[in-house]
């Protein structure tokens, strides 16, 4: 699954931030200063990614936890699985942390707080989206997630995405079938590339990119391509459209970035792809245009962009090669500033791969 992953300083600075946003929990005297009065109680659980109550969550997520006497915490278990808890984001009546990653998504569907003055047990299952497969059922083309636990899962919807008619933001589909390890949903008419979005118990998970028959880039460089560029600089970053990482570009004049095939990746038919898929975001007002060029820089299509947002492209194949001209194999694929104006040039991009 395709999660939002912090560095433990982006875990920390999220913390403090929260823990400004929850100043009516963290600032009242009488509710920090105070000795524990008897065992703790949970009375309920928010969802700080979403901003809503849940009895459900994500792993990754960060939450509070809220209730009373929780502040002499020993410790925090979800479905048996402990989390780690900083005590210093703990109160009497909130306690704020992350779902443990490792947390096992079936199981009893408890949470479990427990202080020096007793044991609090709450109602709460926990949800991921490990991988997806696609199959026909009942004549219908669909989407099988894997991973756990769907129960209770009341929507699904494809977001953030590229259909026949060009971007959309959210397009809403049918759940087909629902059990604890696997969700059903049908494939609506006229996506070419998105993201499953569902919602089990008021928390709201993401899958990885959908659509792409051959992955590039989505978190990390795929099947073995390599990156480069020249006159510039290009790292990896969490500036993103949706995921953990996306690729940031600093270039100069007509500088660019590079994607080649190396010796092992898999060799790709061009004529077996319809289209090159992608996600720009210029960070800055000067980097208006890119040109993407496939294997020929003869052949470049060139982009307009609206800097300061994410920008969603699908590219025809037949847009850099005319039928009947086009070489036999895809090598390489490059993106070359083409603002014309002057440097600093700078956009991330994301989402990137081939779709047949």
């Amino acid at each position: 699954m395709k999660t939002r992953k912090l560095s433990v300083v982006g875990i920390l600075f999220t913390l403090m931030l929260i823990g400004i946003g929850c100043s009516n929990e963290f600032n009242q005297n009488d509710a920090i200063n105070a000795a524990a009065s008897g065992p703790p109680s949970i009375s309920s659980v928010r969802d700080v990614n979403n901003g809503s109550d849940v009895e459900t969550g994500v792993l990754g997520n960060t939450l509070n936890i809220k209730g009373s006497n929780l502040k002499d915490i020993v410790s925090v278990k979800f479905n048996g699985f402990e989390a780690t808890v900083n005590p210093n984001f703990a109160t009497q009546n909130v306690i704020v942390l992350n779902v443990p990653l490792g947390a096992p998504v079936i199981g009893s569907n408890k949470l479990i707080v427990e202080t020096l003055h007793g044991v609090a047990e709450y109602d709460f299952s926990l949800l991921t989206i490990d991988s997806f497969s696609e199959e026909i059922i009942d004549g219908v083309s669909a989407v099988i997630l894997e991973g756990g636990d769907f129960s209770g899962a009341s929507s699904a919807s494809f977001v953030n995405g590229v259909g026949v008619d060009g971007p959309f933001e959210e397009i809403p589909t049918e759940i087909i079938n629902v059990s604890e390890e696997e969700l059903a949903i049908a494939i609506p008419g006229g996506i070419v590339q998105g993201f499953v979005q569902i919602e089990v118990n008021g928390a709201v998970a993401q899958s990885t990119s959908y659509g792409f028959n051959y992955p590039i880039f989505t978190d990390a460089i795929i099947n073995d391509w390599q990156l480069g560029g020249w006159d510039g600089t290009q790292v990896l970053s969490d500036e993103i459209t949706l995921g953990s990482t996306s690729i940031r570009r600093d270039s100069n004049n007509w500088a660019g970035l590079t994607f080649s095939a190396s010796d092992t990746s898999e060799k790709l038919t061009i004529a077996e792809f319809s289209a090159l898929n992608f996600q720009i975001f210029p960070a800055n007002p000067q980097t208006v245009r890119v040109a993407c060029a496939l294997n020929d820089f003869d052949t470049q299509v060139v982009l307009n962009l609206v800097p300061g947002e994410w920008n969603s492209f699908s590219i025809p194949l037949t847009d850099f090669y005319a039928p009947g001209t086009a070489p036999e194999t895809i090598t390489r694929i490059d993106f070359q500033e083409f603002s014309g104006g002057t440097a600093p040039f700078l956009f991330y991009l994301d989402q990137f791969g081939l779709i047949q």
